[in-house]
């Protein structure tokens, strides 16, 4: 959780970024996918390899952690992981016990996905603020909507 939180709260900010700097507008939604496809394909190779090895490695921390990954939990009784029995009537939460290794094993599963989702919106964040660069170096400031004076004087202090 010390992971995935802090990268939800900055792909959230970077998610808003898009929607004021206009990126959102000018990418997102199904009549603009031709140009999120274009795009992508003027970003550098070494960022586009970038950008395929983490989906790459998330898709492969979702895939080995997904089997093995429960809630579980340690106590004086042992290890363990709870699951909510739907079968029983009324339906209860149900107990399973585990070894030592099953629990540890339990909890690198965890760690792999919680890894993932985190690359996952780092990499998707970092997109977002690539593209809401590049939609606000479109928008060039003008000598008349400059309020410092010239643009002259601008140009050389």
């Amino acid at each position: 959780m010390g992971l995935f939180v802090p990268s939800l709260l900055v792909f959230a900010v970077t998610l808003i970024r898009s929607f004021t700097s206009g990126a959102a507008a000018q990418l997102m939604g199904r009549a603009n996918a031709d140009r999120l496809f274009s795009y992508v394909l003027l970003l550098p190779l070494t960022l586009k390899l970038a950008y395929a090895f983490i989906i790459c490695l998330a898709v492969l921390g979702f895939a080995t952690g997904a089997g093995t990954a429960e809630d579980a939990q340690v106590d004086a009784s042992g290890y363990y992981y709870t699951y909510w029995d739907r079968a029983a009537h009324p339906q209860q939460s149900a107990r399973v016990e585990l070894t030592e290794f099953e629990y540890y094993e339990a909890l690198k599963s965890q760690l792999r996905i919680f890894s993932a989702g985190t690359a996952v919106f780092h990499a998707f964040g970092s997109f977002l603020v690539l593209a809401s660069a590049s939609a606000a170096a479109g928008r060039t400031l003008t000598a008349p909507e400059c309020s410092y004076g010239s643009a002259e004087r601008l140009r050389w202090s």
